[in-house]
């Protein structure tokens, strides 16, 4: 597995905590789902580049 799939898989993981945290109100999800926001998007921001860049070196 490459590196990208994996960050996709982790990144996949945490939307779906962050959406059965902010469905059925769980405490404990709300709270580290508040806590790393900032984590969260990092992760989204670095998954658009890596794959950005690879699609730029395949195009060339």
């Amino acid at each position: 597995m490459d590196y990208l799939g994996l960050v996709a898989i982790i990144l996949g993981l945490m939307l779906l905590l962050m959406g059965a945290g902010m469905t059925f109100k769980i405490e404990i999800l709300e709270m580290i789902m508040q806590s790393f926001m900032g984590v969260i998007a990092m992760l989204f921001g670095l998954v658009l580049l890596l794959g950005g860049a690879l699609i730029v070196r395949d195009d060339q």
